[in-house]
């Protein structure tokens, strides 16, 4: 009886071991992989009432999270570091004034980022005097108190919050804080190279609106310190939301991106990750784009003009349009305002040349969706798939995730502490090590590594977005992006940037115009 007893001792201090380092192992992965969510809206949208209730809150969070947040999480990134964290912690609906003088609120853009910056802050610090909404008809429920210092984050910013936070992360760059922050950035208008506020020079504003140009987001974190994975996402063509043009003199690039804000800038906040395509990354940053199938001053023509004929004219005029933006610029270098920005295009021969080429490609397009034969191109043109237009450059392929080196399993690290009991209790013979009685194969090479990078599946792109974020009963949807089908093109040849500092501005009023 006593070595049944000595051996029941033995086999239950060996089960005991395994499920404590197996609990452990867990617990140590759920802290590691735990990150909250600092969420904020777009101009109008303080995600506090009287503005805001549940009805528009509710939806607006669960498709950050679900829809922006972790989607990005899981998409490789070109960075060459970490993706942002995917959310599995609290979720705040972080408060501001969310107020744009003179169209939206009293309070100028320049104060309304101010304190919003400040609040943003001390929630990412853990201070108690992080305001968020706290209303318990939140879903999900609102977290019982602020982040606790250290804690992971990942912040979102759309419109004028994505301003927010990117002078949140700047002032994180320059004062670390314990537990790692990512950022995902929607319609951001401190792009820099794209962003309307990345344009001016740094330390203007604009008076009476009190509109600062900031300087655009950085993307050094990784330079300075712990890396802060960041994604910025932007509708093509929105003036406000990361896409404006780069020249002054371009008329109808202007009005086309004005038109692109009023028509697109709201819907993007209702959209999903999964439309986007990849635009390239710098530093520490993955840029994406939803493109725009039909230019935004056509679309109001759609319910008078049929659409063969507004396919025609889509090609000249995007090629012309094309011209005023620095589309073979890395979107995440600063571009600024240069010589080149009093022309119409910053490269006028080949704008010139592209618009006469693109004549014939738009007659083509036309016959082809008015036969509905898409082999029918009488003027033998190739389909341009270039979301940039004719003579546009090709987006970059999408990173691919790298297959991760197998590793030994945890379950031999508990089976050697399971053995070392055995040998504990076996000192007076009556437990035998199982080692003894069966030697363990020690012949087996370690594991390979997993070879071979698998491509993820292009994202599917649909018609523009149908939403009017002023409605509070406004559901969250994937199923329309901003844009439309996926284009790419000929490689351009490069044009010289021009260095700048730039600022932001954000507005985004959920479907409606701020200025």
């Amino acid at each position: 009886m006593r070595v049944v007893g000595r051996s029941v001792a033995a086999v239950a201090v060996a089960l005991f071991s395994t499920i404590v380092l197996a609990v452990a192992w867990t617990a140590a992965t759920a802290v590691q992989l735990a990150a909250s969510a600092l969420i904020m809206g777009g101009t109008e949208h303080p995600l506090a009432p009287p503005t805001d209730g549940p009805g528009f809150i509710n939806p607006y969070l669960q498709n950050v999270v679900n829809e922006f947040i972790n989607l990005a999480a899981d998409a490789p990134t070109g960075t060459g570091g970490a993706p942002i964290d995917a959310v599995d912690g609290d979720v705040y609906a972080v408060t501001y004034p969310a107020e744009f003088f003179p169209v939206f609120g009293r309070k100028t853009f320049e104060t309304s980022v101010g304190e919003g910056r400040a609040n943003l802050n001390q929630c990412a610090s853990g201070s108690s005097a992080c305001e968020y909404n706290e209303d318990p008809a939140i879903d999900p429920g609102p977290p019982a108190g602020p982040p606790a210092e250290g804690e992971d984050l990942v912040i979102f910013g759309y419109s004028q919050s994505a301003v927010v936070a990117s002078l949140v992360k700047r002032d994180l760059i320059a004062n670390p804080r314990e537990g790692a922050a990512s950022f995902f950035l929607l319609a951001n208008p401190m792009r820099p190279n794209g962003g309307i506020l990345a344009l001016g020079p740094r330390g203007l504003t604009i008076p009476i609106l009190g509109i600062p140009f900031y300087g655009p987001t950085p993307t050094n974190s990784c330079e300075e310190g712990e890396c802060m994975p960041t994604v910025d996402a932007a509708a093509q063509y929105d003036i406000l939301g990361g896409d404006s043009p780069s020249s002054l003199t371009n008329v109808l690039a202007i009005a086309n991106a004005i038109a692109g804000y009023l028509l697109l800038h709201g819907n993007l906040q209702t959209a999903s990750f999964e439309d986007a395509l990849y635009q390239g990354s710098h530093g520490d940053t993955d840029y994406y784009l939803y493109p725009t199938e039909r230019l935004p001053i056509l679309m109001p023509l759609g319910a008078v003009v049929p659409s063969p004929i507004l396919t025609a004219l889509d090609a000249p005029l995007r090629a012309a349009i094309e011209g005023a933006y620095h589309r073979d610029i890395n979107p995440g270098i600063a571009t600024g305002l240069g010589l080149t920005s009093l022309l119409p295009f910053h490269d006028p021969v080949r704008t010139i040349i592209n618009i006469i080429r693109a004549i014939p490609v738009g007659l083509d397009d036309a016959l082809a969706e008015a036969t509905g034969n898409p082999n029918f191109r009488p003027f033998g043109t190739t389909p341009v798939t270039s979301p940039f237009g004719v003579g546009g450059p090709e987006l970059p392929e999408a990173p691919e995730e790298e297959a991760p080196e197998e590793e030994e399993a945890p379950e031999e690290e508990v089976t050697t502490t399971a053995q070392d009991s055995f040998r504990a209790l076996s000192s007076d013979g009556d437990a035998k090590d199982p080692a003894e009685e069966e030697p363990a194969d020690e012949s087996e090479d370690p594991a390979a590594d997993a070879a071979g990078d698998t491509a993820p599946e292009q994202p599917k792109v649909r018609g523009p977005i149908e939403f009017d974020s002023r409605k509070e009963t406004v559901t969250p949807s994937t199923s329309a992006p901003v844009g439309g089908e996926q284009t790419t093109g000929e490689p351009a040849d490069d044009d010289d940037a021009d260095d700048a500092g730039a600022d932001e501005t954000g507005s985004d009023d959920g479907g409606q115009a701020a200025a």
